[in-house]
């Protein structure tokens, strides 16, 4: 415009130099902007540029076509154009992921996990992922729970499993809750070819691990009352039968590692089994537990039995009387005891501090116990850091501490130390010499439960991985 201006003075009004540079800058406008709009109308002549593929057309085409040619309107436009040129993506695999954990139902029983997913429910059969002793991480199997009598107050259950490494097993279980009263029967059996044993004591050593099979049944029931909803007595009658013999693997048997003098090795026990059985509860679980399946026989006393509970206390205590039923001369009496305190940081930070004490103290009259059924820590529930069944005795000593956190949505933190100790009698006890592993560890979580965990923890020995199904403690 301002060329424009100065091209309608005369020409002369300019120096030499001031004319040149008029008609330069206004050959240079021209070139760029094409013919002038007076010019254009001189002749007549409407010239539209060819539009390019995503621009905006200009106010003058824009009012020509009855649209709305503003600042605004034109970005509407654009918004529309680029909506219309997208393409729809799906979810990406951890948003899937994400969705079926979130998704999931059905029970947390100890070391068990039923799913409770619709899409591989056929007649009242659900997928269920553990459950078979020291083998929970590669363990699977189906549950048939009738519709028609399981629900509240009520149990009917009956499982088959079986694992990768050659284990599988059977279960059933029967009852009904009627408060303040409850009471189930139980059945099971376990084959388990690769079981593993170190020796006797705290100074067993690894490179002496012996390999057996051990084939156990287990029938029996349980009584118990809940004067208050915080309290449970009760008690368990049953009969176990332990087969012993060669294991699987090419490590040597009990008897060439240790020999055939050993109690349990060669023989058939079974025993009846008499106990009794006390808890108080006093934690803020935020889900229910039935039957009282922590006390059943069908359990080693370590199982874990915690609601993910984030505040309050819990103490249970057990006695149970086992009475040779083939005349070997190997009764015993086994008293455990089970304390655990939770403790939030604050609010913000789940679940704060979790503690476990327990003890299992075994007496007999000669002092010969079954090496199967001596009372062992070591794996994914006792002592992190050492592998299953490291350390076994009639006695032992446990503590457990960890500090948890939220990370995530569905995953938890957990930093943690163990302390572990298996003695004979009380005065070979060494306080000051206790087995220790320490480590880290996630949990998966979904409404309140913990359907799996990964421990990596660190002991004496080296490095051990473990991963189980279900709270530790």
């Amino acid at each position: 415009m301002v060329f424009a201006f100065l091209l309608r003075m005369p020409i002369a009004d300019y120096g030499i130099i001031g004319r040149v540079v008029v008609l330069g800058g206004a050959l240079a406008v021209s070139a760029v902007l094409g013919p002038f709009p007076a010019e254009q109308k001189a002749r007549g002549q409407t010239t539209t540029q060819p539009e390019r593929r995503g621009a905006v057309a200009d106010s003058t085409s824009g009012r020509r076509e009855g649209r709305d040619t503003s600042r605004a309107g034109r970005w509407r436009e654009v918004r529309r154009r680029k909506a219309q040129s997208m393409e729809e993506h799906g979810p990406t695999f951890v948003q899937r992921a994400t969705s079926f954990v979130t998704n999931i139902g059905g029970a947390v029983v100890p070391h068990r996990l039923i799913l409770d997913v619709p899409q591989l429910e056929v007649a009242d059969f659900h997928p269920v992922f553990g459950g078979l002793d020291g083998d929970a991480g590669t363990t699977a199997g189906v549950l048939y729970a009738p519709a028609f009598w399981t629900g509240e107050g009520r149990l009917a259950e009956a499982e088959v499993l079986g694992s990768l490494r050659g284990y599988y097993g059977a279960g059933a279980r029967f009852g009904t809750v009627s408060e303040p009263y409850m009471g189930y029967a139980y059945a099971r059996y376990h084959h388990r070819p690769r079981e593993g044993f170190y020796g006797v004591g705290a100074d067993s050593r690894v490179d002496t691990e012996a390999g057996f099979r051990l084939n156990q049944g287990v029938v029996g029931g349980l009584l118990g009352w809940a004067p208050r909803s915080s309290v449970l007595l009760g008690g368990h009658l049953s009969y176990q039968a332990n087969r012993y013999g060669t294991g699987r693997g090419d490590r040597p048997t009990v008897a060439e590692q240790f020999g055939a003098t050993l109690p349990g090795v060669g023989t058939d026990m079974d025993y009846l089994m008499l106990g009794a059985f006390f808890e108080l509860d006093v934690r803020d679980a935020p889900y229910t537990r039935a039957f009282g399946h922590r006390f059943a026989p069908t359990k080693p006393r370590l199982r874990g039995v915690s609601l993910d509970a984030s505040r309050g206390f819990y103490l249970a205590s057990e006695v149970t009387h086992n009475v040779s039923m083939r005349g070997q001369d190997v009764d015993f009496t086994r008293f455990t005891l089970d304390v655990r305190e939770f403790m939030p940081i604050s609010e913000g930070l789940l679940h704060g501090f979790s503690f476990r004490q327990f003890a299992s103290v075994t007496h007999s009259g000669d002092g010969r116990v079954p090496f199967y059924r001596l009372q062992s820590v070591g794996g994914a529930r006792s002592l992190r850091g050492y592998p299953s069944g490291r350390f076994r005795d009639r006695n032992v000593l446990l503590a457990n501490a960890e500090v948890r956190c939220q990370i995530w949505h569905w995953i938890d933190m957990a930093v943690f130390a163990d302390a572990g100790h298996v003695f004979r009698t009380f005065r070979e006890v060494h306080f000051a010499d206790p087995r220790v592993g320490y480590g880290l560890g996630f949990r998966i979580k979904n409404e309140g439960k913990t359907l799996g965990r990964v421990d990596v923890a660190r002991g004496q020995e080296g490095w051990e991985l473990h991963l189980d199904l279900g709270s530790l403690f």
